[in-house]
């Protein structure tokens, strides 16, 4: 530069130069777009517009140092092969085991959304065809755009839900299943089109027979090489549980890139080579968690903005203008089958009772764009099948109707609806001696001793007997669709499968028909794990959720997982029922022991009961232990000095609830019952100071504030200090106190009616 020579003349510069201002300009505009619900498809999009001859590149100078002929053919090279591994790696992640059974509203959705709007576009364009422009009217690009908008993309759908957080939501689930459906028969239409097209420019026999035997071999290769060796690598050469080594990754990605190499060169779209291949090797653990790890997070988050950015840049508005009666009959039939699509799959989830709101959400979702449309429409200016006035028409519609169909979906679809609108289920509305359905959900195998230890203790009897529903949830890796289903052993030791050993060793141990086991497994992102949580409680019945907290020791060291503690406080807002939390406190280190002598370790437990709605579901959780015989329970119940009560419900119902389990227990002697009275905060933090380290566990509510008068004197300024607010006030002070190394703490709040506790989680 300070010899005279210019920087941007060279390619290296020149390509730094503009992956930077388009990755820069994505990030600013995204941070303004998604507060409007956009997805990042349409800030890529915009973004390229704004770099374009339309807006900014409408100064030559500008556009000719930076985005020249000369200047975007390396960029675009490099955007195709981010391209190329990005479908690779959506067809590895794409779990085909939707397509074995999948449900009638998402192949009937599927289904009628791609039928109907074929069924009115195509008799439209014949009817309209000697009407239209010269270059619509003898062209096949009418035809190929209704059968592209006619069918969703699984990569997109699943890109845009996972950015919705709404991949394991109901809709979200048969969204993807439909799309899938719709995109598996689009890829093998497509490959027998193309195969088509080639015979039919074939010049003899000859090289009929050599496309036709070209292909056979690729699809025989992928089926019969490429995924046997894929396996192997997987599952034999990779220890359980790891990633591939560098040398397995690579040989991976070369493989996926020459599988575009050989299509293109066949004839075929190169596009079909790395989906196929995909689809052929195993998801997950390894090969998927590992393009996830080292590929999307880099190198496709880097150049695939870049390729929707020059897509959107190549967008000229000023084309538009001139050619009316161009752009007009084309909108035409985009508008026709996004209404074709819509009609159909609304009609579709009204067939199946499905709310008219929830149908036009799945409608919206299924007409979600993006990348995979993107590249049709490129294709089609390549192959000079669309003109620049179409083109710019395509991409700008695509932007409109993503744009438009994201905060549609946000407005119309909240799936923690029908949780709030659910009856809450509790266990103080439940008969004494009724069968208790505990959800125990874990996030590691170290969660499962405590949570057997604290179950151990519940009272599980042929008369209090305890159905028990165990879900083992972990972070969506290497999957595009999330994961709720039934546990199924594997062939290989998973944690999975062991959790699972150990809670039916659990049901073994305990008295015949006191426990009764269900093993459940989901995989889903953290931001939206709650969605599993709160909608297999509510579809079992469930009346207690059991969470582990956020925070594990090993004795030497405390370890905080921050995903963990945002899934718990969704729980607590959502639930449709009773959440607890158990913070543990070495009990997973005497479980063993406890499992082999038989002997329960929380044999003295602690309720503090200062009033309210949790206090009385902590009582009725309580009331069960000492029916295990071998657990001691104290009741300690906190009251005010001079407090005269004002003769609210909770008061009543708190005096009910005390005095029935007064009567119960009052002839047996491992139940206690103390009364405590005190000042003020300071008070009742002293008593539970100088009482706790006599117990093994210590039972509180997890009270919020608004619910209880005399309860939030009880508890003044004790929550100035708090560090964990979905403990609660009580709850958060013993988790920090002094004594909580050796004391574990389980926290129970009672769902209310609405979910007007989602302030205090803030």
């Amino acid at each position: 530069m300070f010899l005279g020579d210019q920087p941007l003349r060279f390619s290296l510069p020149l390509l730094l130069i503009q992956v930077s201002i388009i990755l820069l300009l994505s990030a600013a505009a995204h941070h303004v777009l998604r507060r409007l619900g956009q997805s990042r498809f349409v800030t890529h999009m915009l973004v390229g517009i704004l770099l374009g001859p339309s807006v900014l590149g409408r100064n030559h100078e500008l556009r000719g140092a930076l985005f020249s002929e000369r200047g975007t053919y390396i960029l675009e090279s490099v955007s195709l092969v981010a391209l190329i591994l990005f479908l690779f790696s959506m067809g590895v992640k794409t779990d085909m085991s939707l397509l074995r059974r999948p449900s009638g509203r998402a192949v009937a959705v599927g289904l009628a959304g791609s039928v109907v709007p074929l069924a009115i576009t195509l008799p439209v364009f014949h009817m309209l065809q000697p009407t239209l422009p010269a270059d619509l009217r003898g062209s096949s690009l009418i035809t190929e755009l209704a059968v592209r908008l006619s069918l969703s993309s699984f990569p997109v759908i699943a890109d845009a839900l996972a950015e919705l957080d709404l991949l394991n939501s109901e809709l979200g689930r048969i969204a993807l299943t439909a799309s899938l459906i719709t995109d598996v028969t689009s890829w093998f239409l497509r490959a027998c089109f193309a195969a088509a097209f080639l015979i039919t420019e074939a010049k003899s026999p000859g090289f009929t027979s050599k496309i036709l035997a070209s292909f056979v071999a690729f699809v025989l290769f992928v089926a019969f090489v490429a995924r046997p060796a894929g396996r192997y690598i997987a599952y034999k050469r990779t220890p359980a549980g790891e990633l591939l080594s560098e040398g397995s990754f690579v040989v991976v990605v070369i493989a996926a890139l020459l599988s575009a190499l050989v299509t293109d060169v066949i004839g075929f779209k190169y596009m079909i080579g790395p989906m196929m291949l995909g689809l052929a090797l195993p998801g997950g653990m390894p090969i998927g968690a590992t393009m996830t790890e080292r590929l999307d997070s880099f190198f496709i988050a880097l150049f695939l903005p870049v390729y929707m950015a020059l897509a959107g840049y190549r967008t000229d508005f000023s084309e538009l203008g001139h050619h009316e009666e161009k752009w007009c009959a084309l909108e035409l039939f985009v508008a026709l089958c996004v209404a074709g699509k819509m009609v159909g799959c609304i009609a579709a989830g009204l067939f199946f009772a499905m709310p008219i709101g929830e149908a036009t959400a799945l409608a919206l979702m299924l007409n979600i764009r993006g990348i995979v449309e993107v590249a049709a429409i490129n294709n089609w200016g390549d192959t000079m099948k669309a003109t620049a006035e179409h083109y710019s028409t395509l991409t700008l519609s695509m932007v409109l109707i993503t744009a438009a169909a994201t905060p549609l979906i946000k407005v119309l679809y909240d799936p923690t609806g029908r949780f709030a609108r659910a009856k809450r289920r509790t266990m103080e509305g439940a008969r004494p001696n009724a069968e208790l359905r505990v959800m125990a959900c874990l996030y590691t195998e170290d969660h499962a001793a405590p949570l057997i230890d604290l179950l151990e203790a519940s009272g599980a009897n042929h008369d209090f007997p305890v159905s028990l529903i165990v879900l083992h949830v972990t972070e969506l890796v290497g999957r595009a669709a999330s994961v709720l289903k039934p546990h199924k052993k594997s062939s290989s030791s998973t944690p999975s499968d062991r959790i699972v050993n150990a809670f039916r060793h659990f049901e073994q141990q305990a008295s015949p028909g006191a426990v009764t086991v269900s093993p459940y497994v989901a995989q889903s992102p953290y931001s939206s794990m709650h969605h599993d949580v709160c909608s297999l409680a509510h579809s079992r019945k469930a009346n207690l959720i059991l969470l582990p907290f956020h925070k594990s020791s090993d004795g030497a060291r405390s370890t905080a997982n921050s995903a963990v503690r945002s899934a718990n406080r969704s729980v607590l807002q959502y639930a449709p029922c009773s959440v607890a939390i158990l913070v543990d406190h070495g009990l997973a280190s005497g479980s063993a022991c406890a499992t082999a002598s038989n002997r329960n370790l929380l044999q003295r437990v602690a309720l503090y009961f200062l009033g309210g709605p949790d206090d009385r579901e902590a009582l009725a959780y309580a009331a069960r232990m000492p029916e295990s015989g071998g657990t001691s329970v104290t009741v300690v119940r906190f009251k005010l000095r001079n407090w005269v009560g004002m003769g609210g419900h909770d008061e009543v119902r708190d005096e009910e609830v005390l005095q029935e389990f007064w009567q119960r227990y009052r002839e047996d002697e491992r139940v206690v019952y103390v009364e405590k009275t005190v000042e003020d905060g300071e008070g009742t933090a002293s008593v539970v100071r100088s009482m706790s380290d006599k117990f093994d566990l210590l039972i509180v509510g997890r009270r919020g504030e608004d619910r209880d008068i005399e309860g939030s004197a009880l508890t003044s300024g004790l929550s100035e200090w708090s560090e964990c607010p979905e403990l609660g006030v009580l709850g958060d002070m013993l988790a920090t106190a002094e004594f909580a190394s050796k004391v574990s703490i389980l926290v129970i709040q009672q769902q209310a009616t609405t979910g007007g506790e989602a302030d205090q989680l803030q």
